[in-house]
């Protein structure tokens, strides 16, 4: 009998942690768009929206780093405008994006209004591809990286901790590290900076070097 209470009890054991590090999932097949996207790429390499629809791909299964370093090209070697003129004409029906569950054209124009540093529309977009992909914790980081930008750290905080909640992963804990420093509160930045240390040395880039050091 208590041979099978101890079965029993490490059964339950290992189901609640298989099913706290399942990754959670996203309504979306953005595996399938990066691999599809990359061949379109092989022969066009240079195509704006191709480019953009990587790093949205990417940004959507937690490849944060390939998905900035692509982002980081339209800052270098396309303008602004060059790209709103490329990625546009997908969104240019669009009245109301609340009307919308097209879930590629919703992180098109999230992802637009990051690079055009319309943040507070980046997250309201953001908070509402969760709404419908309730799964993306993805959603959820993207938009407390855009409350960093707004310098709305305890909002941003909440969102990467829900984010945690579904799954661990060091982009949150980058986030919070951030939050945290911008706070005042260094103790915490650098416990959480330590978590993602890997990200964290990744994109060492301009954005983070105060917090770095």
């Amino acid at each position: 009998m208590k041979k099978k209470l101890l079965i029993l009890i490490i059964i339950s054991l290992l189901t609640i942690l298989f099913n706290s590090t399942t990754a959670a999932e996203s309504k979306y097949n953005w595996e399938q768009l990066i691999n599809t996207t990359q061949k379109q790429l092989a022969e066009n390499e240079s195509d704006i929206v191709l480019n953009y629809t990587l790093a949205v791909a990417y940004a959507n299964t937690g490849e944060i780093k390939n998905a900035y370093d692509i982002i980081d090209v339209f800052g270098s070697s396309v303008s602004r405008e060059d790209f709103n003129t490329a990625v546009s004409p997908y969104l240019a029906d669009w009245e109301n994006y609340q009307n919308s569950d097209n879930l590629l054209l919703l992180n098109y124009a999230a992802f637009r209004e990051v690079i055009n540093k319309d943040y507070r529309e980046a997250v309201s977009l953001f908070e509402y591809i969760f709404k419908i992909d309730p799964e993306n914790l993805w959603a959820l980081n993207h938009a407390a990286a855009a409350l960093i930008e707004i310098k709305k750290y305890d909002q941003a905080l909440n969102y990467a901790d829900q984010a945690l909640s579904m799954q661990e992963n060091e982009y949150s804990h980058l986030i919070k590290g951030y939050a945290y420093y911008e706070n005042g509160n260094y103790f915490r930045a650098v416990m959480e900076a330590a978590s993602a240390r890997n990200l964290f040395k990744a994109l060492a880039s301009e954005e983070y070097q105060d917090f770095a050091e």
